[in-house]
């Protein structure tokens, strides 16, 4: 039996041993996955309690007015400010296809506590860095109350080779900020926070390429990410690229990718004003997974 007492056995037809197939775009409003999401949510009672100073730049506005989305179910600060926090269902996704039991899976950019919750549940030891000691206080906390193992630590991700041995973990998962889309601290060393997009791919840089030094041979990586636009010219930056651009020179390969498709919402409203300027309405975020090593050993790996 599993989380939720459902019987694990191997040896079931195709669409009952995934029951969200692995093909490379998933639609997160699917009621198999929303039903999922509903349970997870209520099992780990994240809300983004700890995000009452979550702003986007350059509007001094806090995050329920001028609302950014980032492969979230939406949750609320302490303030009914809405806030983006990771869907759970993509934390047990990714855990189930790229690691095994046991495996020690790690996060520089750790964020809220789902993916180290999901982590726990599932039989895996998480390791998080996080820069707000609010946000990691809170937690740590939740883990332990739901005696679940895993460790998070305060400090910036580029100092990740501090707490955790080079080629000591088996999975790397990350969905770092999507440049001014959201800014979640005032700390000049937060991502988001950085003056320009020049600055902020520097610091993206600096810690994925100090993270996957700490990721074994033969193992696999995901990154989330979603490109945001320029507010002066209103071209996209290229948020996905670059960051495959930095996993490459750290000779680590994009292997595949998933479109997730993620639920219209509020977008329909949205659609009266941007369609002004024929910007279509985005509704997904790219899954990114890399691979270290070589790919022959996967299926000695995963048997």
């Amino acid at each position: 039996m599993n989380l939720f007492g459902e019987k694990i056995d191997d040896i079931k037809p195709f669409k009952e041993r995934f029951p969200i197939l692995p093909f490379s775009v998933i639609n997160t409003g699917d009621g198999k996955w929303r039903q999922r999401k509903i349970r997870w949510n209520k099992l780990i009672q994240d809300n983004g309690e700890s995000r009452e100073m979550t702003f986007t730049r350059g509007t001094g506005k806090k995050s329920s007015e001028n609302f950014s989305k980032k492969v979230s179910y939406g949750g609320y600060d302490s303030f009914g400010n809405t806030v983006s926090i990771l869907d759970a269902c993509l934390a047990e996704l990714v855990i189930d296809w790229y690691t095994l039991k046991g495996w020690k899976c790690y996060d520089p950019f750790a964020g809220d506590s789902i993916f180290g919750f999901v982590a726990g549940v599932k039989a895996r030891w998480f390791t998080g860095v996080e820069l707000r000691k609010e946000q990691v206080e809170l937690n740590q906390k939740r883990l332990l109350k739901n005696g679940l193992t895993g460790l998070y630590i305060c400090d910036d991700g580029v100092n990740i080779n501090n707490h955790l041995n080079n080629e000591s973990q088996d999975f790397m998962f990350s969905c770092p900020p999507y440049f001014d889309l959201e800014i979640y601290s005032n700390l000049p060393n937060d991502a988001s926070n950085q003056k320009n997009y020049q600055a902020y791919i520097e610091k993206i840089n600096s810690i994925l390429s100090n993270a996957v030094k700490c990721l074994k041979e033969n193992r696999f990586c995901v990154i989330v990410v979603g490109d945001v636009r320029d507010k002066k010219t209103g071209f996209y930056y290229s948020i996905e690229s670059d960051i495959i651009k930095i996993m490459q020179s750290n000779n680590v390969g994009l292997y595949q990718e998933i479109i997730l498709q993620t639920p219209i919402g509020t977008k329909a409203f949205a659609a009266n004003n941007i369609w002004r300027f024929r910007k279509i309405g985005k509704i997904h975020e790219k899954v990114l997974i890399f691979y270290k090593g070589n790919q022959k050993e996967i299926k000695n790996i995963f048997k």
